[in-house]
């Protein structure tokens, strides 16, 4: 379309196009708005690793014993596929773990400490000997069984238990394995006071120099059903902050492994062990059951077998030379297919946020100097300027 000799709107067109700068910025806000919710809604760490480990062509490393591991050159991407004998992880406060419940707590048998060091010995405690001795020796006074040994005859124990009474017949037996147990001054006060009642003394320190003295041998203390029940759980519960501070400790004692070896950690908090599950958590058992509880399980996984398998998600080495390997369960090919797809959408929602919103800002200023262009053209073709001022002739 010409109108004149000079406007013409074909070509306004071909040498001053129209800028589409909307267009592109709408397609490049799109693509930031993708990118955003692939960031925030879809874990983006596992597809990312594999396709990088993919191109980059990672191994199948398979290992059964610790210098095979530590010759393989393990990196992440890598496939590894391990077993052996090794010790679970025992949980710490401030630690992290993908398993926030474990049944056999305070074991975590997700993380695998490998290593060729001696296994550790199993954790005993003088403590908790002392507080079982105590609780022993009261239990079998207060409930005895025709087979046990008494000071006094069974004629004279049958008629006690017949008028409803309940003998003690080795009180000083009793006395010492509290003072033992309770050496401090503040420790096991009320069981300390009932005691001290029972014995007729005027404090503490009295009823232990007289039971040191021999002088509460072959002293017998008649209770009443329920005095006993009270001194039953008395016992009971000045023994079980003992029992449980120990089994907390040697818990702790067991989260010094040797140095070097490996430390093999499932990024879902997956069991590496085939152990059956305790009838309870440990933490779960009454006070008194929960050392026996606990070195049973300490017998059980401080040396169990193991099988390990998945994509190595990350390496370090801790401070005591301990290499830390994280592996990810192996997906199957739905899902090695879904981890490139989102991989690629990533790339190209990330490339087109770039390239269209380089082009909208490109257009929009090609855009906001478009008119003043024609405007220009169309005075150069009605009023041609042919000698320009500093190529004027005449000053």
């Amino acid at each position: 379309m010409r109108q004149g000799r000079y406007l013409s709107l074909h070509d306004e067109v071909k040498n001053f196009p129209l800028q589409h700068w909307l267009r592109s910025t709408i397609i490049a806000a799109g693509s930031l708005l993708v990118l955003f919710m692939l960031l925030f809604w879809i874990p983006l760490d596992m597809p990312l690793k594999f396709t990088l480990s993919w191109m980059k062509g990672a191994q199948t490393i398979e290992a059964t014993s610790v210098k095979q591991l530590a010759d393989a050159g393990v990196r992440v991407g890598d496939t590894l596929r391990i077993s052996g004998t090794g010790m679970c992880n025992i949980r710490t406060s401030g630690t992290w773990s993908a398993k926030t419940n474990s049944p056999f707590l305070p074991f975590d048998c997700s993380q695998i400490i490998w290593n060729d060091a001696r296994s550790l010995p199993l954790p005993e405690s003088e403590l908790v000997n002392k507080a079982t001795a105590l609780t022993e020796a009261v239990n079998r006074q207060l409930h005895p069984k025709p087979e046990d040994e008494s000071r006094v005859s069974a004629s004279l124990r049958s008629a006690i238990q017949k008028s409803g009474m309940v003998l003690l017949d080795d009180f000083g037996d009793i006395v010492l394995k509290t003072a033992d147990l309770c050496s401090a001054k503040d420790d096991c006060v009320r069981l300390k006071n009932a005691l001290v009642n029972l014995g007729n003394s005027k404090d503490w320190d009295a009823l232990v120099k007289r039971a040191n003295a021999g002088k509460l041998d072959g002293v017998n203390v008649l209770l009443r059903p329920v005095s006993a029940e009270s001194l039953d759980n008395l016992v009971a519960t000045s023994t079980a902050p003992f029992i449980t501070h120990e089994t907390a400790r040697a818990a702790q004692s067991l989260n010094s492994p040797a140095p070097g070896g490996f430390l093999i950690v499932s990024d879902e908090g997956s069991d590496f062990v085939d152990q059956p599950w305790p009838s309870a958590s440990l933490y779960d058992y009454p006070p008194q059951e929960q050392w026996n509880a606990f070195q049973k399980l300490a017998q059980m996984l401080m040396h169990t077998p193991f099988n390990a398998e998945g994509i190595v998600t990350k390496i370090f080495t801790d401070a005591n030379g301990t290499q830390h390997i994280g592996l990810h369960p192996i997906p199957d090919r739905s899902g090695l297919w879904r981890y490139l797809s989102t991989t690629l959408l990533l790339l190209t929602m990330l490339g087109s946020a770039i390239y269209n919103g380089v082009q909208a800002w490109r257009r929009y200023q090609r855009h906001r100097t478009r008119m003043m262009k024609i405007q220009a053209y169309y005075e150069s073709c009605l009023n041609p300027q042919l000698i320009t001022p500093s190529e004027s002739l005449i000053e």
